[in-house]
């Protein structure tokens, strides 16, 4: 019987075969070799971990120097068998190339490279420990296979056209050249194109752990002990959930509720402020603005907006976020309580979704978010987060009565799942753990030298870029672009087709048995994940736009 995990490999084994036959039948063995080589070079070696790491030390291209000492905390429980890695494990290293772009008249992006090498132990023990970085819950840059961190181009960004098209009509209309930079100025502001991360900034790294620590594995989730009758509660509670929230404006099913907690608001709310997670501004005009303006800008909206969602009719009573560098980019959830109690304690629905991206729509009329269509990496990523906290009393994966799209059952085009809801158990979270995030950020450029770059990238970008060549090349690029985006929806909506086609058939079932039978179900990486009523495997959500 094939799982989700099986027709997600399956599906995507298929791609990547018929490009190695098509690439292996041509002359091209040469090729074939350098492919080989960086694989063994950047790949990820056999014993590697991949671990989530908090940064402790801020670093900035524009400030950082090469030999700079960087820092951070792995933050994914890590066990084997008698004991454990020690809570507070941090790695350390140094900043090892940096290239800032200054006043831009070398570099047009900033580019970083931290060379992670020491396993520190909360004892003062060192040990030496190949370490690579590779992935960032960042929004605007990306990492190449040496974990190279590449920053963007800030005169690619809407807010700069904007600005270009002011300028060549203030040449054209002198009197107006003031009057049109004031104006600019104040509506919209140039973005920064250094590479900077606070304290707290998620990072997730690769480390083949000394001898003495092999055999690590994510540690096991606090299981729940209650009685059948409690867990019996608690499946109710479960089934009677509703799939989806609604749009307030429009009957039509949003976000999947794919996590139930249990506990107090105020316990609730502790959590996932020790987890960096924030709340939302109320919409309104000024809040909408806002968000159009993180939007041009190519920068993140801490506070921004969230739309109005409904379950059974109800509004949220909660709603939290945890923003990355960009608007386009974020975690973010609602809560609504639940009638009824377990335990005493309340019970409370949500649901989680990660924004990857944004377009105008126009119903509703405006800019909207596009999500990650396997909505279980986000609910995982809550639970890891909530996990971190120390506020977690245990995680119970429990599964819901009938499959996404069974008949009757409305449902959001290009979502998947594997229809199972984590049920989260708070304490108190009276004292929950330090909240890494809280600190200083690393010094910003002055505004002397702000107003410099950005005259001197505009410039340059001018006399690069606007020719008919650079315009029609970029024209065709934006054209590929959309239609790659718009035959990848295709495919995650025929991939969910099939995999709701295979629960249909009693995949689900067999999916169920293999849980009950051994305990844990796999995951969307084809690696055991969690336990249907037990403890689960917590593993690091790496998180990618597509």
């Amino acid at each position: 019987m094939k799982t989700k995990s099986d027709v997600l490999l399956s599906h995507s084994h298929r791609r990547h075969a018929a490009r190695h036959s098509a690439a292996i039948s041509a002359p091209a063995w040469p090729c074939l070799f350098l492919v080989l080589f960086g694989q063994a070079v950047f790949g990820a070696a056999p014993g590697a971990n991949r671990v989530e790491a908090r940064l402790l030390t801020p670093i900035s291209t524009y400030s950082s120097k090469p030999g700079a000492a960087v820092e951070a905390v792995i933050s994914t429980p890590l066990c084997q068998e008698g004991g454990s890695l020690p809570e507070g494990t941090t790695v350390k290293g140094v900043v090892k190339r940096v290239r800032r772009v200054g006043l831009g008249l070398i570099h047009e992006t900033a580019f970083l490279e931290i060379d992670f090498k020491t396993l520190h132990l909360p004892d003062g023990t060192d040990y030496t420990a190949p370490i690579r970085l590779v992935g960032i819950d960042s929004a605007r840059e990306r990492i190449d296979g040496s974990g190279a961190i590449h920053g963007m181009r800030a005169t690619a960004t809407l807010a700069n056209r904007f600005s270009q098209r002011l300028a060549f009509l203030a040449f054209t209309h002198p009197m107006m050249a003031t009057p049109l930079f004031l104006a600019e100025t104040g509506l919209f502001r140039f973005p920064d194109p250094e590479v900077e991360y606070p304290r707290g900034a998620e990072m997730y790294l690769e480390i083949e752990f000394p001898e003495s620590f092999r055999g690590l594995a994510p540690c096991t989730l606090p299981t729940l002990a209650g009685s059948t009758k409690d867990m019996d509660e608690l499946q109710r509670q479960v089934d009677a959930l509703p799939y989806w929230s609604y749009s307030k404006r429009q009957s039509q099913p949003m976000d999947l509720v794919n996590l139930l907690y249990v506990g107090s608001e105020a316990s609730i709310d502790a959590a996932f402020r020790a987890a960096g997670w924030t709340g939302s501004a109320p919409n309104s005009m000024r809040s909408g603005f806002a968000a159009i303006r993180a939007i041009v800008e190519d920068r993140s909206d801490g506070n921004a907006p969230m739309r109005t969602l409904l379950l059974d009719d109800e509004e949220p009573d909660m709603r939290l976020q945890k923003s990355l560098n960009t608007f386009e980019k974020r975690h973010h959830l609602r809560v609504w309580n639940r009638p009824g109690e377990w335990r005493g304690q309340s019970v409370w629905a949500s649901a989680a979704t990660q924004d990857v991206g944004t377009t105008f729509s126009l119903r509703p009329f405006g800019f909207t978010h596009e999500i990650e269509n396997d909505v279980d990496q986000e609910r995982d990523k809550v639970v890891s987060d909530l996990v971190y906290t120390g506020c977690v009393d245990s995680v119970t994966y429990l599964r819901r009565p009938e499959g996404l799209r069974d008949p009757g059952q409305e449902y959001r085009k290009g979502v998947y799942t594997d229809s199972r809801v984590a049920v989260v158990i708070f304490n108190a979270c009276r004292q929950p753990r330090l909240d890494v995030a809280a600190g200083a950020r690393a010094p910003e450029p002055s505004l002397l030298v702000r107003c410099l770059r950005r005259v001197t990238l505009t410039a340059r970008n001018h006399l690069l870029r606007d020719n008919i060549v650079w315009r029609s090349a970029d024209a065709l690029r934006l054209g590929i672009h959309t239609l790659r985006e718009w035959h990848g929806q295709w495919k995650d909506e025929q991939l969910a087709r099939r995999l709701d086609r295979g629960s249909a058939s009693g995949e689900s079932s067999a999916i169920e048995a293999n849980a009950t039978d051994v305990g844990r179900s796999p995951g969307p990486s084809g690696a055991p994940a969690v336990a249907e009523t037990g403890g689960a495997n917590l593993k690091p959500v790496l998180v990618t736009a597509r």
